[in-house]
Order: C-alpha cells, then structure tokens, then sequence
C-alpha cells in the first residue's frame, strides 16, 4: 500500500500554511504506511486529532502525537466491519486463542462479554510480548531502542513499533479481537 499525495495535501491545509510536511511528519506517514494503516483512515485520524486543537497550535503539533487518534479511528473501522462481515466476537476470541495456545502456560477462562474478551487478549499479547522481548540478545534491543528513541514521548506508538519489531522477528499474530 502507498499512501498518495492526497494525505500530505490534507495534512498541510488542516495545519495551515506550510508548503511542505517536516522529515518527522514525512516519518510519520510512512510508519503509518508500513503498518498498512489505510489511507482514508489515517486522514481520519490526524484530522480528528489536528481539529481538536487550537488553530494556534495545529502548526507545530507533530503527527505523531495523532498516533493514538489514528488508532481509534481504525479499530472502530475494524469493529465496524467485523460485525458486517465475519464471526461474532466470541468466534474470533476463539480464533485468536487458538493462535497462540502452544504459547501460553494457562488457558484463560472464557470470557463474558466482548470487553473482556479484549482485555484479556490485549495481557495475552502484553505477556507474550515481554517474554519475546527478553530472548532478544541484549544489543538488539539497543538497537531496537535507539532506532525508535524520537517516538519515546508518544508511548502509545512507541509501544506499537516496539511491538511490531518483536512480531516480525518471532511471528507472532496480532491479537486483536478485529484484526485478522
């Protein structure tokens, strides 16, 4: 997926007067890209996110602080499609469970209602990640660091591209209720 010139038009109206997006902003989108977030919701969320603020400060506000209006802005895409299209949630926990099963010590009680089924794959996927974390050698993981330091302040997306490093090198599922 490749983002087109549309965001980066909508992205500098919505901040008003500049000619061109900063490298950091320029970071964002293709990290936005990489994570194969769409396009039209990328744009949903900075726009959510940038329309939130004063006019005043919209100019100077990094994109990636959007990060995590992005995020909701997608998993309500997902939730919305996931009702339209597949299994209801208690099919897709059971799914997701069975993705990881060999990986876990305890299988977790089945849950009540859709909430919880999220939460309780969210500290799956929290706990797995933390031990996959530990196996990686010592100077990976300050490389991994180092490479994502400019993201430390906005720990949401800082959290996700650390996350996404591990399930790339372990191939690991995303464990969300709405991602398949």
């Amino acid at each position: 997926m490749r983002y087109s010139k549309r965001i980066e038009r909508e992205v500098l109206e919505l901040k008003g007067g500049d000619f061109f997006l900063s490298p950091r902003d320029r970071e964002f989108l293709r990290i936005l890209q990489d994570q194969e977030i769409p396009e039209e919701v990328a744009i949903e969320g900075i726009r959510r996110c940038l329309l939130s603020l004063p006019p005043s400060r919209r100019k100077k506000t990094p994109l990636f602080l959007c990060y995590g209006t992005v995020v909701k802005v997608l998993e309500e895409k997902r939730r919305i499609n996931a009702y339209r299209e597949g299994p209801d949630w208690r099919e897709r926990f059971r799914k997701k469970l069975a993705l990881v099963k060999d990986l876990l010590e305890e299988i977790p009680p089945f849950p009540k209602d859709e909430e919880t089924a999220k939460k309780i794959l969210r500290d799956i996927e929290d706990r797995l990640l933390r031990r996959f974390w530990r196996r990686i050698p010592k100077e990976e993981r300050e490389k991994i660091t180092k490479r994502y330091r400019p993201y430390k302040r906005e720990k949401e997306l800082y959290r996700e591209l650390v996350k996404r490093e591990i399930q790339r090198r372990f191939g690991l599922p995303d464990l969300s209720l709405y991602v398949d």
